[in-house]
């Protein structure tokens, strides 16, 4: 065999091996555009199962279903699941979901619900990382703070209050209102009914002067009801 003919059976193999693997390409490109155009033609494979997980002290487990298979548009194979996402995300109570199909006919919705911390201006809620929500007509224990301040100042004031009322709880007081004034003033009201005027600096160490002064403001049983601690040292106190 002459070296002219090995060169061209190598160069007919080569190119034997080149359309054949274009050929190969051809045909999955082509079955995967057939099963696409098929799975978009055809509506006979609804989402007949909606599955929710999730804890859920607030959100309604059955309702939010309910509410999933309104939202359920086209087939399973048709189904646009970041459509549907953002869907139950416009419910105030949903803070975080991810939604996955499962086949045949199933669609799996995750769901992490918001964490009431407080009570924001009255008519909103706070989560723990001091972001707002509402409430959408669902009721919260009268047992949670209830925070005021100017708006834009929510992770601030959230953090104000964590930080006294970890202070204040180890000497057997809790916080039941907070105000950051649009002055940035603190006060405080505490569920035994006494008001603290902070003022605007040096917070924490006026929390701890008036622990530290308790004692003697609430001797042979005075029931305080305002402390006044916007002074470097000392305090004025008024009793019930």
């Amino acid at each position: 065999m002459t070296d002219e003919t090995v060169r061209k059976w190598r160069t007919s193999g080569f190119l034997v091996g080149i359309v054949f693997f274009l050929t190969v390409i051809f045909f999955m490109v082509w079955g995967y555009n057939a099963l696409f155009n098929w799975a978009q033609s055809r509506n006979d494979a609804p989402v007949n199962e909606v599955v929710v997980h999730g804890d859920f002290t607030y959100l309604d487990k059955a309702q939010l279903e309910a509410a999933i298979r309104k939202k359920l548009d086209g087939s399973f194979f048709t189904l646009n699941v970041e459509k549907l996402q953002q869907a139950v995300q416009q419910n105030p109570w949903v803070y975080g979901v991810s939604i996955r199909k499962e086949w045949p006919q199933k669609v799996k919705v995750y769901v992490v619900e918001q964490q009431a911390f407080a009570v924001w201006n009255n008519d909103l809620l706070l989560n723990t990382f001091g972001d707002v929500f509402y409430a959408n007509g669902v009721e919260v224990p009268d047992s949670l703070p209830r925070l005021y301040g100017p708006e834009g100042n929510e992770k601030d004031v959230l953090q104000g209050y964590v930080n006294m009322q970890s202070l204040l709880e180890l000497h057997n007081f809790n916080i039941s209102e907070l105000v950051l004034s649009e002055r940035y003033a603190w006060q405080i009201w505490l569920k035994t009914g006494i008001q603290l005027n902070l003022g605007r600096s040096d917070k924490m160490s006026r929390v701890q002067r008036f622990i530290d002064l308790y004692p003697l403001l609430s001797k042979d049983n005075k029931k305080v009801a305002k402390v006044d601690l916007r002074y470097d040292i000392g305090l004025a106190a008024s009793w019930q």
